[in-house]
């Protein structure tokens, strides 16, 4: 019994190095006039489809600029479908010898489902890309994926990936733009799927009437997906629900972090998480975003099971908007149990409802948040101080026509809580790193404002004078500022106190050091405490 273990063993092993020994690189370019057998550039194939049905596990496909369709038929059921094993790149220009040298930007290379009359979407592919029971770790890489729509019996126009919890499908530097689902996933259908999504750009993707206009997480298959969204945009994306992102049935784990999400609408939501075992979102901009229903959320999350864990993370969500013309009767974030949590977020300008931009259920912590949390932990509700912030309309935009970076004298500086970043999750939106001095920023962009000493010296003696006796500060001429907004730092950059000045007395309770005080529209004034 034993040597017959061995012998198996064996025989994995050769096979295995039998197959990487032979792997094959296929070429494939729309442009080529050799032989067409694919063994390099001269003599690429001249459509994917024929490197696809040679191809084996081990191998690798390299696709030049141009556009490949799935088919030159108008089977509307015909997809490119992934092998297991085999990995597949684009961006090339026909020249290159290693995937370092290649410039997706300057060579697109694209997947049309455009397979019939040409700019009349009714007719296009229901699934410009397929893949089914992968057991291995596989790359789609550097492609436009545009034009699928799946109809009424099908998911996923641009991508549908099913049954793969043994293996993992990694799409990285594709563009995913105007895919149609009529029911779920204009872009992308996942179910019982491991995915992970790096360096895309999802836009002009819709399920108009359905759900998941870029992505949707449907049926189990015997299993719950693992959904990995990281450094990718999302705009412009419809729905009814979930612009951006739904699920039908529970995630076991979704990530999605450094992620910009912005000019997306829907009747109801854009990010709408239904149950989960993991949910975490984390550095990422939620800004401009519009819905228009009265009971709407641009983000609603459920996870009714108290061991389900929710973490949204060193967000910006700003400026997002409910257009319903009549009475609102939800707020534009909905977390539905207390053990769903945000912290170090800045959460400010978006549409309220009772006053409300969060209902009072969520646990949020370390926060701006405009109108207050009452059941938060040190929740401050004041103006971020956005550089160039979008100040006209009620509808969305896209935010990446503005600033929302923060003022080096905004109160998220330096007032968030490091026990509360995820470990191993440490760069910001803009992948800088999550901390700058010794303590983190609220919100998705991590400044580089530090309190030093030259910044202590800045002074406006005029203005305010620490009394040592009574332990305040005393503002000689309170008419400059009454009722503007005060903070005080220590010399760590940590804001201590916030408030807005009243009368010509502050009453403070510090310990020794040296502190500085803004107040707005004035210089800033240092002072030592005893």
């Amino acid at each position: 019994m034993f040597p017959d273990k061995i012998k198996t063993a064996a025989l994995l092993l050769f096979l295995l190095f039998f197959n990487h020994a032979y792997s094959i690189r296929y070429y494939v370019d729309v442009n080529a006039s050799g032989t067409g057998s694919g063994t390099n550039w001269t003599n690429a194939f001249t459509d994917l489809q024929s490197a696809l049905s040679i191809a084996v596990f081990g191998d690798e496909i390299w696709v030049a600029t141009g556009q490949y369709k799935p088919t030159g038929s108008t089977d509307r059921t015909v997809a490119f479908v992934l092998k297991d094993g085999v990995n597949i790149y684009g961006g090339f220009n026909g020249t290159e010898t290693s995937l370092s040298q290649r410039d997706i930007a300057l060579n697109p290379t694209t997947l049309s489902g455009d397979i019939g009359n040409t700019g009349d979407n009714a007719d296009n592919s229901h699934n410009i890309i397929r893949g089914n029971n992968i057991a291995s770790n596989i790359t789609l890489d550097g492609f436009r994926i545009i034009n699928g729509n799946s109809g009424s019996s099908y998911n996923g126009g641009g991508l549908k990936i099913t049954n793969t919890l043994s293996g993992n499908l990694l799409v990285k530097n594709c563009y995913f733009f105007n895919n149609i689902a009529t029911s779920y996933g204009g872009a992308i259908y996942l179910a019982a799927a491991n995915l992970i999504l790096e360096d895309c750009e999802f836009i002009n993707n819709q399920s108009g009437s359905g759900n998941g206009g870029a992505i949707c997480n449907g049926n189990n298959n015997g299993g719950y997906s693992n959904l990995i969204v990281r450094d990718t945009k999302f705009k412009n994306n419809v729905a009814r629900v979930g612009a951006c992102l739904y699920n039908t049935v529970r995630f076991q784990t979704l990530t999605i972090e450094r992620c910009l999400i912005t000019n997306n609408s829907s009747t109801i939501s854009i990010l709408d998480i239904n149950h989960f075992d993991t949910a975490r979102i984390m550095s990422t901009s939620i800004i401009g975003n519009r819905i228009n229903d009265f009971s709407g959320n641009v983000l609603y999350v459920n996870g009714n099971n108290v061991n389900d864990i929710f973490e949204m993370t060193n967000c910006t969500f700003a400026h997002n908007y409910n257009t319903y013309i009549n009475t609102i009767q939800d707020e534009i974030i909905r977390l539905e149990d207390s053990h769903l949590k945000i912290s170090n977020c800045i959460i400010y300008g978006n549409t309220k409802y009772a006053g409300r931009q969060i209902n009072t259920s969520a646990t949020v912590s370390y926060s701006i948040v405009e109108g207050g949390h009452a059941a938060g932990i040190n929740i401050l509700d004041m103006d971020p101080m956005f550089i160039n912030p979008n100040q006209g309309g009620n509808t969305n935009f896209d935010a990446s026509s503005f600033d929302y970076t923060v003022m080096w004298n905004s109160p998220a500086v330096n007032s968030g809580d490091n026990s509360l970043l995820t470990p191993g999750h440490l760069l910001d939106l803009m992948q800088g790193q999550r901390i700058q001095g010794t303590i983190v920023d609220m919100g998705c962009y991590e400044s580089s404002f530090l309190l030093t000493n030259n910044t202590l010296k800045m002074k406006d003696e005029s203005a305010v004078i620490y009394d040592y006796f009574k332990k305040s500060i005393q503002i000689t001429d309170i008419s400059k500022v009454q009722n503007k907004p005060f903070r005080i730092f220590n010399t760590q950059g940590k804001m201590v106190k916030y408030g807005f000045v009243v009368s010509n007395e502050i009453k403070l309770e510090l310990a020794s050091g040296i502190y500085i005080i803004i107040i707005e529209g004035r210089k800033n004034n240092s002072f030592v405490v005893n």
